[in-house]
């Protein structure tokens, strides 16, 4: 076994999906989101347990596309982000998005030269500013559609920019922007996928769902949803403790002296460090001021206290001693009985890199 790992528990990614499903009519598809290999747990082996189960598998780069379809993944793949790499996207069946007019007269060309039909949602602008076509375009975009015999119009969707929790009305009004959209196509086409809600505003606003919702980490765990409806975190980050010691009063521990013994103690050592995101804390870059302030008052209370821990052994906190180290992190096991080495790590999946073994289990765990 490995001295660290992340264990998945697939029987609680099931549990959420069957959740989630209830909040569901019958007839609404489900794409799956498995962009940033599926939030940290892997995206293969998560698109192959849920390969019977959802409509769509969501991903944010070609490649990862790509990745799904060496790996024998059959289920329709949506792109999210642009691309113009029209004949990987083609041998690999891979639906892509159009977010702008150019990108829309490309496809067309390529399609029409090469004689490749390629499938395509439409981007629509509603309120997150990011990738999207405005409404004033539309009618550009309904005379580009009548040239094109191989670019297939499949899906309209958009992108909520908050959730329903937070911000009701900017939802609402996104909303409302949205099925502007669909009322302007729903004049040309008669079967067309519309889609805007994520995970949480799929739990808390029925009226988003249309005839396909996107589910990302509602998934993996508990979301910023309103209405609990009991999802359960998915996976754990565990270790073993790989050296144990004991060190006299008064002793230091650690880089910088940065801990000094009060007692005599029996420490272990975890193959763990900052270099795999212990001890940070995601850095709110361009956020407002009042985000800013809670971040740095964060930072000032953890280093002044150091009273919170992420690590634990079968439910008991473990004091981190010190300050992590790139791949080492220290902590007092003094008064606890370790019986079989193994420590629980509280981070999240999307830190954990790449080349720490992903392991599946499909039992009942709590």
């Amino acid at each position: 076994m490995s001295d660290i790992y992340l264990e998945v528990n697939l029987h609680n990614l099931y549990y959420n999906l069957s959740k989630i499903k209830k909040q569901l009519n019958s007839s609404t598809m489900i794409m799956a989101v498995v962009k940033g290999n599926a939030y940290g747990h892997g995206s293969v082996e998560i698109a192959k347990a849920l390969s019977e189960d959802v409509d769509y598998f969501g991903v944010g780069l070609l490649d990862e596309g790509v990745e799904l379809r060496k790996n024998n993944i059959q289920q329709s793949i949506f792109l999210m982000g642009p691309s113009n790499d029209y004949k990987t996207i083609y041998d690999n069946n891979i639906t892509m998005s159009i977010c702008s007019l150019n990108e829309l007269e490309n496809l067309i060309k390529w399609t029409n030269n090469n004689q490749k039909k390629i499938k395509f949602h439409l981007k629509v602008e509603t309120g997150m500013n990011r990738f999207g076509i405005n409404y004033n375009q539309l009618e550009e975009i309904k005379l580009l559609l009548e040239q094109s015999t191989y670019a297939i119009l499949e899906g309209i969707y958009s992108h909520f920019a908050t959730t329903y929790k937070n911000n009701k009305n900017y939802v609402l009004n996104q909303k409302e922007k949205f099925d502007k959209y669909k009322t302007f196509f729903d004049n040309y086409y008669n079967d067309l996928i519309y889609h805007i809600a994520n995970s949480e505003n799929t739990i808390d606003f029925k009226h988003a769902h249309y005839n396909m919702v996107r589910l990302g980490n509602a998934l993996f765990g508990p979301c910023n949803s309103q209405k609990n409806i009991g999802l359960k975190k998915i996976s754990k980050v565990k270790s073993r403790i790989i050296y144990t010691k004991k060190v006299n009063k008064g002793e230091n521990i650690g880089y910088g002296n940065s801990y000094k013994s009060k007692q005599n103690k029996i420490i272990g050592i975890i193959p763990i460090g900052f270099y795999d995101g212990m001890g940070l804390l995601k850095k709110p870059i361009g956020s407002r001021f009042l985000s800013v302030t809670k971040y740095y008052l964060k930072e000032i209370y953890r280093y002044l206290f150091r009273s919170k821990t992420i690590i634990y052994y079968e439910g008991l906190p473990l004091e981190i001693l010190g300050r992590p180290n790139m791949q080492y992190t220290i902590v007092d096991i003094t008064n606890i009985k370790i019986d079989n080495m193994i420590v629980e790590i509280k981070i999240s999946p999307m830190f954990v890199k790449e080349n720490i073994k992903r392991t599946y289990v499909s039992e009942v765990k709590n």
